[in-house]
């Protein structure tokens, strides 16, 4: 059933429904912020903010990656930073281990006149002060013995090339600037000299040497110091192993491709070195670091070791800064495109909350206009008595 109303008081009825619409209207601008909350406001300023809005959270996004990456650069440049120290440590510890005595055995002998390389040492006949043919000198390690068998007219160099020429043999035999001839072991062994001579000449009487066994007494010194390397040496290995962040370690070799645009045609990939203590050629202490080149082999090692780690460096550096940059300005644009998409749809709250105040007096005033009317209707109905 439909009720018939004045028309003034139909007229301020939609007064206060249009008012009150355009209240709802501001007041959700107001609360939101927005001028545009749907497409039904500004399709155009609606969908190209969204746009905009869209592109700036995958940018956002792939910072969130980058930043990850970035990180795991961090964590290798911090284990680069490690190895450095430890290899700078080893390095000392190289130095001092060298300084301290070197007990490797030496035999020289201490024959009365001084020989030279060209001395005829052997005869068919032999005498005092040379062998006879078929006499035989030998000089072992312990575990490799060479064997010189005395001929004709042979010299000291003759010798010295039989020692010398023994495969394995840890011995060197030299003539030194005293003219005698001189056995040094080159590793933690001990020296054995022996043969058998049947003429006028022995071997002491030849060479000045004396038939017998000098044994090796280790350097506790230097042993403790190959200790303290292969230590340090273990902590570089674990330096490596504990560089990773998120699955990343970039000091085992590993690799990472990163985008670093939103649609992925602009990546770069970074590839890592690998940083054990092997790769590196930095090898375990040989003969517990009681020969001289064992010591200086480890030096060169370590030395070559350090190249390898700074060039390492450079090259995580340079992929930092680049990732660095990156970073910043896809944060930059980020924000920029977000700013943007804002700047379509944002509402202006001033002009708004001046508005706001307008509908609402302008709705008070309805509300009044609408009780007079309606006071206006009752008067007329009393006049026919049906209204009390």
């Amino acid at each position: 059933m439909s009720i018939a109303v004045s028309g003034s008081t139909r007229a301020n009825l939609l007064a206060l429904q249009m008012v009150s619409s355009q209240i709802d209207d501001v007041q959700t601008r107001l609360a939101t912020g927005k001028r545009v909350n749907s497409a039904y406001d500004d399709p155009a300023a609606y969908f190209t903010s969204a746009s905009l809005s869209t592109r700036a959270a995958s940018l956002n996004q792939l910072a969130d990656n980058v930043s990850s990456v970035k990180s795991a650069i961090d964590a290798a440049n911090n284990g680069v930073q490690a190895i450095t120290s430890l290899l700078n440590q080893a390095q000392t510890i190289a130095t001092a281990a060298l300084q301290s005595a070197n007990t490797l055995v030496k035999v020289t002998g201490n024959s009365g006149s001084a020989l030279t390389t060209s001395t005829v040492i052997a005869s068919a006949g032999g005498s005092g002060t040379k062998f006879k043919a078929g006499d035989t000198v030998t000089v072992s390690d312990g575990t490799t013995t060479a064997t010189y068998t005395a001929a004709n007219n042979d010299t000291v160099q003759t010798f010295l090339n039989a020692i010398n020429g023994a495969a394995g043999l840890k011995i060197t035999a030299s003539l030194n600037t005293s003219g005698q001839i001189a056995f040094a072991a080159t590793g933690p062994t001990g020296i054995t000299l022996g043969g058998v001579q049947t003429g006028a000449g022995s071997l002491n009487s030849v060479t000045g040497l004396t038939a017998g066994a000098t044994a090796f007494v280790a350097n506790a010194t230097r042993t403790s110091y190959a200790a303290q390397y292969d230590a340090l040496r273990a902590q570089i290995d674990t330096a490596v192993t504990d560089a990773g962040y998120n699955g990343v370690n970039l000091l085992t070799a590993a690799s990472k491709t990163l985008s670093l645009n939103e649609t992925g045609t602009s990546t770069i990939t970074l590839t890592g070195g690998n940083l054990s203590s092997a790769s590196l050629g930095v090898a375990a202490s040989t003969n517990g670091f009681q020969g001289d080149s064992d010591i200086t082999t480890a030096s060169t090692n370590i030395a070559n070791a350090l190249i390898a780690v700074q060039s390492q460096t450079a090259t995580l550096g340079n992929s930092q800064a680049i990732i660095a940059a990156r970073l910043q300005f896809n944060k930059a644009m980020a924000d920029t495109l977000q700013t943007g998409a804002d700047n379509l749809v944002k509402a202006d709250t001033t002009a708004d909350g001046a508005l706001l105040l307008a509908l609402q007096t302008r709705q008070q005033l309805a509300a009044t206009s609408l009780s007079m009317a309606t006071g206006a209707d009752k008067m007329a109905l009393r006049l026919f008595g049906m209204f009390n």
